[in-house]
Order: C-alpha cells, then sequence, then structure tokens
C-alpha cells in the first residue's frame, strides 16, 4: 500500500460536498491500492474517471451536481448523496495537489 496510489487519500478532506462523498472516499482508495507510484497526473486523472463511473454509475463529466447511490444511504436527509461539484472543484484537485507533492512533478 505505501509504494500505491491509494497513499494520496489516506488523510480524509475536513469537509465534504455532501454525506455519500466520504463512502465514495473510501471505495476510491481501496481502487488505488492497485496502481503502483509513480503515476503521473494524466494517468490518475484517467484512472480517476473510470473508477469514479464504475463505482457510481455515472460519469464524472456530468452535467449534474450531485447524484444519489443507495448503497451509500445510511439514514438521513442526504444521506447517500454525492457531490459531484464537490469532487471536481475540491476533491480531485486535493488528490492532483497531494500526488504532485509525492511525485515531485
Amino acid at each position: 500500500m505505501r509504494n500505491s496510489v491509494s497513499i494520496i487519500f489516506q488523510s480524509k478532506p475536513e469537509q465534504w460536498g455532501l454525506r455519500g462523498d466520504p463512502y465514495l472516499w473510501d471505495e476510491l482508495e481501496q481502487e488505488f491500492t492497485d496502481i503502483s507510484l509513480p503515476c503521473s497526473k494524466m494517468c490518475f486523472i484517467g484512472h480517476f474517471k473510470n473508477h469514479f463511473h464504475k463505482l457510481t454509475n455515472h460519469p464524472f463529466d456530468t452535467d449534474t451536481d450531485s447524484f444519489t447511490m443507495e448503497e451509500y444511504d445510511h439514514g438521513g436527509m442526504s444521506s447517500g448523496q454525492i457531490s459531484v461539484r464537490f469532487w471536481r472543484e475540491r476533491g480531485l484537485p486535493l488528490l492532483l495537489k497531494r500526488l504532485e507533492k509525492i511525485s515531485g512533478e
């Protein structure tokens, strides 16, 4: 795990978009355990978009701001909702910054 891209997911963001985002974060971390470092930004973005689509059945480049994932619904008003806006504006940029830091790009 130390030599896999999943290391950039270990520290979670202080704020999320919606209540389903932490569950997606955890699943993405698991998906990236099989991807070794070093990994270029372009390679990471490709993997990220593929895994996002695979896990959510929604393309990352969708026109919607949010959608609901039943498997992430654990009760509450916004439970299970994924904020695409969070992933575009905060999640992915944070991960890319961390990748850059450990890759020395």
